[in-house]
């Protein structure tokens, strides 16, 4: 993959960090699917980074075949946000967008509670959560602790600025 780490949106300037990321909302039977490291204490949606001339939308797709070896259906967009938090040292400016994405009906990741995405050696650590458990968790970013538990319902795009 080094060839389209050369076209990530996303770029250092000192110490701050931009990044264009695109995530994907897997829900299932009250579920949401998320995603760590070894390395981290919080959970977050998967995806990744945006590459030049391409949408959101086929980036989406992309990255859930590049994680999990699954071609997904976007849905649709529900959430753009502007955030800006550290992490790793760094002062990030992110822009991302979050897509109700599905997985091929009946896929046998529906009933795997726990998996290792296929990138970097397996080193991101899948599991599906309860929506009633987010609440209490360390979810990034954080409106996302809410705003799942409402998006069946949801019928626009909300866009969140979190600094």
């Amino acid at each position: 993959m080094s060839n389209s780490k050369n076209k990530n949106i996303s770029y250092e300037q000192h110490n701050n960090k931009f990044n264009f990321r695109v995530a994907g909302i897997v829900m299932d039977a009250g579920r949401v699917l998320l995603h760590t490291t070894e390395k981290d204490d919080f959970w977050n949606l998967p995806g990744g980074r945006v590459e030049l001339n391409e949408t959101t939308e086929a980036a989406i797709v992309r990255e859930m075949l590049e994680e999990l070896g699954v071609h997904v259906e976007a849905q649709r967009l529900a959430y753009v946000s502007e955030d800006f938090f550290e992490y790793d040292g760094l002062k990030y400016h992110e822009v991302g967008f979050y897509y109700v994405i599905t997985l091929p009906e009946a896929h046998k990741l529906y009933s795997e509670v726990e998996f290792n995405g296929l990138e970097d050696n397996g080193k991101l650590i899948f599991r599906w959560f309860s929506l009633d458990e987010l609440e209490q968790m360390e979810v990034y970013p954080v409106f996302l602790r809410k705003e799942l538990t409402n998006l069946l319902d949801a019928i626009e795009i909300k866009h969140f600025i979190l600094e």
